[in-house]
């Protein structure tokens, strides 16, 4: 726990000049699928509402892509769902069946959120104001062009890497992905060690 703790104060809680969050909008991925990403995304959200106070959205790309084509940008936070905590709120899970209903009236609405940048910057500038902190979760970059889409609207890309699983090669790959998109690399976030950390990634995290 204490390693992920220190995540959150080197990430999240990182302050420019002005005194103000370097990132509070992150998106988490990996460079192969069954590295941990959705758990390594639900323990820092839950830890981060705990230790900051202030309010936190674990979100999945795919649902606020799906739900971007279906409400204004300003309108997002309305649908975001309470947890057992007062002050971490999610955007992810099975869809309610008025919001099923919805999507197929409007049908196949993604133009906007795949082929204008400036519309996900919009809807993630609208989550911005409402939450203090917006973690989301995407599926890897070898699976999926989520990461990559969100790269350069988002502050910053983490990694989550499994130990005794990721190739070196892999992670380069992930890492040269992210920054041709245009994104922040923010650095790797090491899952289930055993062992001691590399050198190589440890002088990374």
């Amino acid at each position: 726990m204490g390693f992920y703790l220190e995540v959150i104060r080197t990430v999240f809680q990182s302050v420019d000049r002005e005194g103000k969050s370097r990132n509070g909008v992150v998106a988490f991925t990996s460079a192969t699928s069954g590295e941990g990403v959705s758990y390594v995304v639900d323990l820092l959200a839950r830890e981060l509402a705990v230790q900051t106070k202030k309010r936190v959205l674990r979100v999945e790309a795919a649902e606020l892509q799906s739900l971007a084509d279906l409400v204004e940008p300003d309108h997002l936070a309305r649908h975001c769902e309470e947890t057992e905590m007062d002050n971490l709120l999610t955007l992810c899970g099975t869809e309610s069946d008025s919001r099923i209903a919805r999507r197929q009236d409007f049908g196949a609405l993604s133009t906007d959120w795949d082929s204008r940048p400036e519309y996900r910057s919009t809807c993630l500038e609208a989550l911005r104001s409402d939450f203090d902190y917006v973690l989301i979760d995407c599926p890897a970059t070898g699976d999926s062009a989520d990461a990559t889409t969100l790269a350069s609207v988002v502050d910053g890309v983490a990694v989550v890497v499994k130990a005794g699983q990721t190739r070196r090669r892999q992670i380069q790959r992930c890492q040269q992905i992210i920054e041709s998109a245009g994104g922040n690399l923010l650095g790797f976030v090491l899952n289930q060690r055993t062992y001691p950390v590399p050198n190589w990634l440890y002088s990374r995290l």
